[in-house]
Formats: C-alpha cells, sequence, structure tokens
C-alpha cells in the first residue's frame, strides 16, 4: 500500500518520511494552489519520492499559467508526471496539448454521496416517529426502513459501467480518487484501473463563495483558509470554501480490494 501525503510547495524532510509520495497543490481551490518552486522540487526529489500535481476546478484565469508549469514539470519529471484532475475542462487541455502525461481522475469528479448523516439512515436508526406542527394541526409521521437497493446506491460512485472504464483508459487515465466513507464501499473497478482513498477526512462539497470563514463576500481573495480551520459542533470543519467530515475508521482490506485501493491520501486539514 503506497502512502501519499499532500504537502504545500515548501517541502521538508520530515515530509518524506516514510511517505511514496507527494501531491503538490490541493483540490478545494485554485486561489490556493501555489506551483511556483514545482520543477525545482521536482528534479530534487524525484529520485526519492514521486511527485503529482493535484488541482482543483479551475476557471479561465488559470489555464494561462498551465503551459508554462506543465512544461516545467514535463521537462525534469522524465516527460510524464502524474496530473491530478478535477474538472473536465482541465482533462481537455492536458489531453490536447500534453496528451503523454500521466492523469487521474479526482475525488470531486467520482459523485460519491457522502453526507455523514445519512449514516445513521441506512442503518435505519433515524427516529420512527416524528411529529410534525402545523396550522391544520399536529401530524404524526412515521418512518420507514431504508430499502437494500438504496444503501447499495449510497455505496458505490459514478465510475462503474464498462463505457466509462473505457473511455477513462483509452484517454490514458489509470486511476480515480475517493473518499472515506461512513458505509460500505461497495464499488467494483476494472483490474486496470487503480484508486486511491483519502483519510481521514472526507471532501463533502466546495464552492467558489468563500464567504463561510470571510464573514463577507470578497472580490479578491484574502487566503483565510491559511489561516484557521473552522472546526464546528456537528464534526464538520470549514477550510475556505471547502467543507470536511472526519472518518477516522480505515476500510478493512476486503473493502480494500474491492476498490482496488492501493494508495492512501494523508490529509491534515487543522
Amino acid at each position: 500500500m503506497q502512502k501519499i501525503k499532500i504537502v504545500n510547495n515548501k517541502i521538508s524532510t520530515a515530509d518524506l518520511a516514510g511517505i511514496d509520495r507527494i501531491y503538490i497543490g490541493n483540490d478545494y481551490c485554485e486561489n490556493d494552489l501555489d506551483f511556483s518552486n514545482t520543477a525545482a522540487l521536482t528534479a530534487f526529489y524525484g529520485g526519492k519520492t514521486a511527485i503529482s500535481l493535484l488541482f482543483p476546478f479551475l476557471t479561465d484565469k488559470s489555464f494561462g499559467e498551465m503551459h508554462a508549469i506543465l512544461k516545467k514539470l514535463k521537462k525534469v519529471s522524465g516527460g510524464k508526471p502524474e496530473i491530478i484532475f478535477n474538472d473536465w475542462g482541465l482533462f481537455y487541455f492536458i489531453r490536447k496539448h500534453y496528451p503523454e502525461m500521466n492523469l487521474v481522475m479526482g475525488r470531486l469528479l467520482t459523485k460519491q454521496k457522502k453526507d455523514p448523516r445519512a449514516d445513521v439512515i441506512l442503518q435505519n436508526k433515524q427516529d420512527k416517529i416524528k411529529i410534525v406542527k402545523s396550522d391544520t394541526g399536529d401530524k404524526i409521521i412515521r418512518s420507514k426502513d431504508i430499502p437494500k437497493q438504496l444503501v447499495d446506491i449510497f455505496s458505490r460512485h459514478s465510475v462503474e459501467s464498462d463505457e466509462f472504464f473505457d473511455f477513462l483508459l483509452k484517454n490514458n487515465v489509470s486511476r480515480i480518487e475517493i473518499d472515506n466513507l461512513k458505509w460500505n464501499m461497495l464499488s467494483v473497478l476494472t483490474k486496470k484501473l487503480k484508486a486511491s482513498l483519502y483519510f481521514p477526512y472526507m471532501l463533502l462539497t466546495v464552492t467558489r463563495y468563500c464567504g463561510a470563514m470571510n464573514g463577507k463576500y470578497l472580490k479578491v481573495c484574502n487566503y483565510s483558509c491559511r489561516k484557521k480551520t473552522a472546526v464546528l459542533d456537528n464534526g464538520l470543519y470549514i477550510k475556505g470554501n471547502a467543507v470536511y467530515y472526519k472518518n477516522d475508521v480505515m476500510p478493512d482490506d476486503k473493502i480494500l480490494r474491492m476498490n482496488n485501493i492501493d494508495r492512501i491520501v494523508y490529509q491534515e486539514i487543522i
């Protein structure tokens, strides 16, 4: 099992202890990307620890510098660096301009159902009776047990059809990335596709509006996500424009094998 760590662009020796690969970048906000030193880092660490570039979803303003970044990386990494994409625009851009590069489909695109509140419902442990007040009087609502088919749906991701397998493999995508769900993960991948599991934080949702941390909308990013992470009473963590939930229970070996998971991506948000 490979051990992966997400780091910023300043890497210390401590970051590499017991780590097989490092991800430079993030998958939540383009404003917090810093690849200014990536080429030098790749040349220095390339023989010891593999390096991948991790991208969030991108807007038009970010594509102007992509050529320069990818050209440098291609030059010092042997021509086939690994790029983790989280939007189809970047996928198209790389396939058009750098078709030889190795691609990984990020966890924003695998479309897992992650809401941790669903765990109680999927286990049929929700309140069985609920009283709803209305103008016409109180109503008693009795909940029904969740059918197994719905549990199965919540346990899967979007990459399951043979057509999708063929599309990814034909376009040089040999890996997908997924979050560590609170319930069983039942998706079965073709053996030609590997999977990376993020641990222990699930990325529940992202937005282009960063008001939860800034308190108000700002046209210019003030990088508040670099200063603090908000911890909520319900177990949620807000880092800039992203909401996370911590699940520090590792899936058993059967689930890891079933999902072709051979990488654990360790992420720190606090």
